[in-house]
């Protein structure tokens, strides 16, 4: 069930396990069961609402890359189109799911889906990816602290994997840090610097993996993700998932004689 309805894009697979436990999505008028199978004659609602769904074979898969704006509610949980249209993003017939969205404070690259699938199956293996971030500074920022951020493995028990810092020192008040790291929220490295009296009064994010946020996206702007770059973005997930398995089972044994 959840999963259908995912790849419908009606909901991530999570935001549907969590409306069945809520008792708000309905299959023929009862509560499913977690992982129930879906029917075609089944009458689904949710709130009181008939969501009316296709099989998932021959749906068309739409992905976007998305400049965002810094301050800007990336706000899609209304599947409506108004919400689409606000961000003059194309309509679809379910709704526009973002993959690892940034805090609203921040902004920069997104990637939007309306396939609920292609969305888990990415948003699974985010962690294997590095990203960049580019940050705008105020304070006494200079090469101890950038020193510090680099070598840094967590905040407030939270672990980080600072891959590279490096730092433009502005003349004034700004300066800038181009960032990259994995596995480590933006939020995090907001607070790491907060805590040191710098504030980050930007954060974008510029990369995602394989996929670059170019020069020709202007701000508020989306356009279509090519099929070469979600099957980059797929084997990239892939190939530096399997690396860290690797890398953690260690060298194999050899055999005994």
């Amino acid at each position: 069930m959840q999963k259908v309805l995912a790849a419908a894009g009606i909901g991530s697979r999570r935001e549907v396990e969590r409306w069945i436990r809520e008792g708000r999505l309905l299959v023929n008028g009862e509560v499913p069961a977690l992982g129930a199978k879906w029917l075609a004659r089944d009458r689904i609602t949710l709130d009181g609402r008939p969501v009316r769904i296709r099989k998932p074979e021959g749906k068309e898969l739409h992905v976007l890359l998305f400049h965002r704006s810094p301050g800007e509610t990336l706000d899609l949980k209304a599947a409506t189109s108004r919400a689409a249209e606000r961000l003059l993003l194309p309509r679809v017939s379910g709704r526009w799911l973002a993959i690892q969205p940034m805090p609203p404070v921040d902004g920069g690259l997104e990637i939007l889906t309306d396939d609920g699938g292609w969305a888990h199956r990415v948003s699974q293996g985010v962690h294997a990816l590095t990203i960049d971030y580019v940050l705008r500074m105020r304070g006494p920022l200079n090469d101890q602290l950038v020193e510090e951020f680099r070598a840094a493995t967590d905040c407030e028990g939270e672990p980080m994997t600072i891959l590279r810092a490096d730092a433009q020192y502005g003349e004034g008040f700004n300066h800038w840090l181009n960032v990259t790291v994995r596995s480590t929220r933006s939020a995090l490295v907001r607070h790491w610097w907060g805590a040191r009296g710098i504030i980050v009064s930007r954060l974008m994010r510029v990369r995602f993996g394989p996929i670059h946020l170019s020069r020709e996206l202007p701000r508020g702007h989306s356009r279509a993700m090519t099929i070469p770059e979600r099957n980059v973005l797929i084997n990239e997930i892939e190939a530096s998932k399997q690396a860290r398995e690797s890398d953690s089972a260690g060298p194999a044994a050899e055999p005994a004689h």
